[in-house]
């Protein structure tokens, strides 16, 4: 879906989400704590399950070179909402130099904090080479 097909709402979600993906690149996490609430639970799609302190100690350990999502679907239920999708990463593994191109599917969901939107659950399904 082109961003356009978006609603305002879903557009300030779809930015948060976009933003994430481009830290996680950037190794900025500064921004994702930023964009990650006090009570994240992030389900890897490998079962390692984070808290937001676990998570983002874990985010350096990964280099992330891409992140593509497609197949976004958007849904807003008042303050919180859901995204769903196909996800394509390619990423270095601490300690390895041969790159990794894990496929999955993705569920994220959002809650609005005031004008912000903060992610307080992911979950990934690797998806069968």
């Amino acid at each position: 879906m082109e961003a356009s097909y978006y609603s305002v709402d879903e557009g300030l979600v779809l930015q948060a989400h976009l933003s994430r993906a481009k830290a996680l690149i950037e190794q900025n996490m500064n921004v994702l704590a930023d964009l990650s609430a006090s009570t994240l639970r992030y389900v890897h799609a490998t079962g390692r399950v984070d808290n937001r302190d676990s998570y983002l100690k874990f985010v350096p350990s990964v280099k992330y070179i891409n992140i593509e999502t497609n197949d976004r679907n958007i849904v807003l239920i008042g303050d919180v909402a859901i995204i769903s999708g196909a996800m394509t990463m390619c990423l270095y593994k601490q300690g390895n130099d041969t790159p990794n191109y894990p496929k999955s599917y993705f569920m994220e969901v959002w809650k609005q904090y005031g004008k912000e939107w903060k992610l307080i659950f992911f979950q990934s399904t690797a998806v069968p080479a």
